[in-house]
């Protein structure tokens, strides 16, 4: 087939259906943004359509693009807005006519943005996006264990060293919407940027998972939050660090408050998907990295859930030089894939 009659346009509210039958069908057969619409609305609905850009061959979608504004989180973002790239799929019958390069092509003027980025990608991806300019790196998982737990989620060797907490100064609180709409918080100069606003929408008032919110405080000050969700399997759970925004210092000082909090959960472990942040950091609280390909396995997926080491790969296009700090609730990974119909 040709593309000389394709046309890219954003999703209009009454073409949702048509996306949702797309992905059912080319895509994957039951994906959860092809059977609930509440996740599609909560994702990618906007004030006149949805956040998606649509290749119609005459009446016939052939082609999809979604995105994900950090905007959407928060309009005060709008001047250091990223479009997170989120399911990309061209009919097979059209990828010789590089339709998928045309969509990705046209998503960088479909509204004002300082970059692109994606979180996730194929693992043969990578030389396609750095021939575009994007900048790759891998996302590293980092883990803590609680030591009044037995681990049966953790996979390891008899007698392997798993990494514990160490003892720090700085404490964890509990915040809630009040809380954060009145937080001023120092912050480094990072993309993506976010705020305590962003926090409040993105995760307080998500309608599918319950996250938490945490004040990072330190000399009566609060100087970082995180994004904290529970995840389970069998009896056992986990807690995992789902985005973070502040200062990345204080992190390393966060040994004693991870620990307190595991306790308070009964969690067995808790993880740190992220790049960006210091290892030196990182390792100062007790975190040590996952080898993928080491013997020690940290599952990363839960829905359903894979006893198995993974990797996460973003890339991120910015017309910005300022650092780069990327968790795993950017873009569309940290998103349910799985829903009771």
């Amino acid at each position: 087939m040709v593309n000389n009659l394709v046309s890219i346009r954003r999703c209009k509210k009454n073409e949702i259906l048509s996306v949702m039958n797309f992905i059912n069908t080319y895509w994957s057969e039951n994906h959860v943004l092809a059977t609930s619409q509440s996740l599609m609305d909560w994702q990618h609905k906007s004030k006149n359509g949805y956040n998606y850009l649509l290749a119609w061959n005459e009446d016939v979608l052939v082609g999809i693009l979604g995105y994900i504004p950090t905007c959407r989180y928060d309009k005060a973002l709008n001047s250091q807005n990223i479009l997170w790239l989120s399911l990309w799929k061209v009919r097979d019958d059209f990828k010789s006519a590089a339709l998928g390069l045309r969509l990705l092509k046209a998503l960088e003027t479909v509204e004002n943005n300082i970059g692109l980025a994606v979180n996730g990608i194929n693992s043969t991806h990578p030389p396609m996006y750095r021939a575009l300019g994007y900048q790759v790196y891998d996302l590293i998982q980092y883990y803590l264990v609680n030591t009044s737990r037995p681990q049966n989620i953790l996979q390891s060797p008899n007698n392997y060293p798993l990494a514990i907490p160490s003892i720090g100064n700085a404490l964890l609180v509990r915040m809630y919407s009040n809380d954060l709409l009145s937080l001023k918080l120092s912050h480094e100069e990072v993309v993506p940027f976010k705020t305590p606003s962003y926090f409040i929408k993105r995760f307080l008032e998500h309608p599918f998972y319950d996250y938490k919110v945490y004040g990072v405080v330190q000399d009566d000050n609060i100087r970082a939050i995180i994004a904290i969700r529970i995840v389970y399997h069998m009896r056992s759970c986990v807690l995992r660090i789902i985005d973070f925004f502040g200062d990345t210092n204080v992190i390393g000082d966060c040994g004693s408050a991870f620990s307190k909090l595991m306790n308070e959960f009964n969690a067995e472990y808790i993880d740190f998907w992220q790049y960006g942040i210091s290892s030196n950091v990182l390792s100062k609280a007790g975190f040590e990295a996952i080898d993928p390909n080491g013997k020690l396995i940290c599952p990363n997926y839960f829905e359903p859930f894979k006893a198995n080491n993974e990797r996460v790969t973003c890339c991120i296009k910015s017309k910005t030089k300022i650092s780069t700090i990327v968790c795993r609730a950017d873009g569309d990974q940290d998103r349910p894939n799985m829903l009771a119909l």
